[in-house]
């Protein structure tokens, strides 16, 4: 009998091995029941303990972000007046003889009277929601420009909380915290807080009306369309691009409630009310002009400003407008003789449509240079550097973390039927805008916090994953 000291066989090392792998899976395995277990007994106190920090935290972000905005406008000088013939002045102008009751009147561009001076008028060459937010402001604290400028941070802080609510509804707790942290300490956001112009309002106003359309979306009701539908109104009076977002909620609306005819008619109905908010203001129009004009008497201006001669050949101006009466002068004479803000709105028109009949070479180079100046993160030459630096490192990664998500995102709502693509469209009302007229950082700026909300959600994906590899590494390794 021969004495083997050692003897393989491949059935029993299969065997050994398989016996080896199962108790390592199987300690594997209870690691994660335990894990799990662990969770599921303490969810419910998690969750209390979540939403708290999360109520809390978002509490010390809307006063975080109140005095960093309360901090800029203090600043730049709390009570300084607007600068005599910018868009504040004229805001200012009407809303001041608001306050007066002296009715909507005041400056416009080039309407002067027998000395010269700027004829203070009845007029509409500016939407009225801004001057008559300012003129409440007015008739209770006075001539204060302290007073709107400390309003518009508190509208700017209120913003900060709608960002936070539309990235919560549309994705996670993660996503809406990390949007509210950088909406909260947004350069922009931070500096147009302390500006006496018209975009804190507006944006206030877009966002509420874009979170209200995230609501009604899950549950279609009429005091939701009601809702929905006067502020989108009361968005096209503080700035009459906003009629772009009447068109694109029709779309929204039939593909969201397709099959469901009696909530494609509350969808669809957001417009209408939108749109029926104007008619006060355009009555009025009509009494004094005797004319339909549903928003303003200046649209000429920005019409002519964006087809022209200078814009189409100056680099200086590329993707931008101009004023016409200071930078064109083949058309002021014509632009100013009459002396009447509406035959001027005309006029402007004429010559814009005129131009661009004469010019049809420079169509697609006006869309170039335009969509590129609306999007670019870099700043002219001639802005202070200050500004140039702060839009190159805030609005450059986010651009980028945005463009990413984009595409799959709208993918995603619009093949679960979930009402978040909205948020896509309320960018695509700014692109528009942009082709439409030119490219703006201050156009942008009113959907820069939906920009941010999908930047959010791809870091919050990026680091899903690679929070996910981590974890996967750490279990086998106490696994083992």
């Amino acid at each position: 009998m021969k004495l083997c000291l050692f003897s393989f066989r491949p059935s029993t090392f299969w065997v050994h091995w398989q016996r080896d792998h199962r108790r390592k899976a199987g300690r594997t395995k209870m690691f994660v029941i335990k894990r799990s277990a662990m969770r599921s007994k303490n969810g419910a106190e998690d969750c209390r303990l979540h939403g708290s920090g999360s109520r809390r935290l978002l509490l010390v972000l809307a006063a975080v972000g109140l005095l960093g905005r309360l901090a800029v406008a203090f600043h730049s000088g709390l009570s300084t007046p607007p600068p005599s013939g910018s868009d504040a002045s004229e805001y200012d102008s009407y809303a001041w003889n608001l306050a007066q009751g002296q009715g909507y009147r005041g400056i416009s561009p080039d309407v002067r009277g027998p000395d010269g001076q700027l004829l203070d008028h009845p007029t509409a060459y500016r939407a009225p929601g801004t001057s008559v937010f300012w003129s409440g402001l007015y008739r209770l604290f006075g001539h204060r420009y302290g007073v709107v400028r400390i309003a518009q941070c508190i509208l700017g802080t209120l913003t900060i909380l709608l960002i936070y609510q539309i990235a919560r509804r549309c994705f996670d707790e993660v996503v809406a915290l990390l949007a509210g942290v950088l909406y909260a300490l947004w350069p922009a956001a931070l500096l147009y807080s302390g500006q006496l112009s018209s975009e804190p309002l507006y944006t206030f106003l877009f966002c509420w009306f874009i979170f209200t359309v995230l609501k009604f979306g899950e549950q279609p009701n009429w005091l939701l369309t009601i809702t929905a539908g006067l502020l989108l109104g009361l968005a096209m009076l503080t700035r009459s691009n906003a009629v772009l977002m009447v068109m694109l909620i029709v779309p929204w609306a039939l593909w969201q409630f397709r099959g469901t005819p009696r909530l494609l008619v509350r969808g669809l109905a957001i417009s209408l009310i939108a749109v029926a908010t104007l008619v006060p203001w355009t009555v009025r129009n009509y009494w004094l002009f005797h004319t339909f004009v549903p928003f303003e008497t200046g649209g000429g201006d920005v019409v002519l400003g964006s087809y022209n001669r200078v814009v189409a050949s100056d680099p200086l101006y590329y993707g931008y407008w101009v004023y016409p009466t200071s930078e064109l002068p083949e058309y002021r004479e014509r632009i100013t003789a009459p002396n009447n803000e509406l035959v001027r709105d005309r006029i402007e028109l004429q010559l814009a449509l005129q131009w661009l009949h004469d010019h049809p070479e420079k169509w697609w180079y006006l869309v170039e240079t335009r969509l590129i100046r609306s999007w670019t993160p870099f700043l002219e030459a001639r802005s202070p550097r200050l500004y140039r630096l702060g839009m190159l490192v805030s609005w450059g990664p986010v651009m980028v973390m945005f463009a990413l998500a984009f595409f799959p995102t709208a993918l995603k709502f619009l093949r679960n039927n979930r009402p978040g693509w909205i948020i896509h469209l309320g960018v695509m009302h700014f692109v528009l805008t942009a082709l439409i007229f030119w490219g703006s950082s201050r156009f942008r700026y009113p959907v820069e916090g939906l920009c941010i909300i999908l930047a959010s959600s791809t870091v919050a994906w990026i680091w899903k994953r690679i929070d996910r590899r981590l974890v996967g590494q750490d279990i086998l390794y106490q696994a083992k």
